[in-house]
């Protein structure tokens, strides 16, 4: 298992954070490198939501699996390739200096073999760089708004 994360301190409390979070199927409004989102389910926040994100010719399902407002976020990834096995994403939101620590921590837990080793790394590298992006693009965003 491989967890990748990354933090940035955003200069707006939870509240707002949490605002753009959970505005689910709206990703691609400030998220660099998705083209297109939406939700893909009945629900569309709180645990069991479903959004379809689409990066250049990946298409990604996220399932909602931990919704605590103005905390944490969290759910499942699929539509990654098999040996991937199980991803999963957690946005942490704490208070901190008149602004918010945000993180966004994914673990990938790999089907085991060689297989799995490759993708593991190959996803670990792409999904750090990924994640700093998707966090300067969330504080880009909260800025054009206030």
């Amino acid at each position: 298992m491989t967890t990748v994360a990354k933090s940035r301190l955003i200069s707006h409390p939870p509240a707002a954070v949490w605002k753009a979070l959970a505005d689910f199927g709206a990703i691609s409004r400030w998220a660099p490198g998705v083209e297109h989102s939406s939700v893909a389910s009945a629900t569309t926040d709180g645990v069991g939501a479903v959004r379809r994100v689409q990066l250049g010719r990946i298409a990604l399902l996220e399932r909602v699996t931990d919704w605590l407002p103005d905390e944490r976020l969290r759910y499942a990834i699929t539509g990654l390739p098999p040996a991937a096995g199980a991803v999963e994403t957690t946005w942490t939101l704490l208070p901190q200096d008149g602004g918010t620590l945000t993180t966004m921590s994914t673990t990938i837990d790999a089907v085991p073999g060689p297989p799995g080793k490759v993708v593991s790394r190959v996803l670990r590298r792409k999904l750090g760089s990924e994640s700093s992006r998707m966090l300067a693009g969330l504080a880009d965003y909260l800025e054009e708004l206030s």
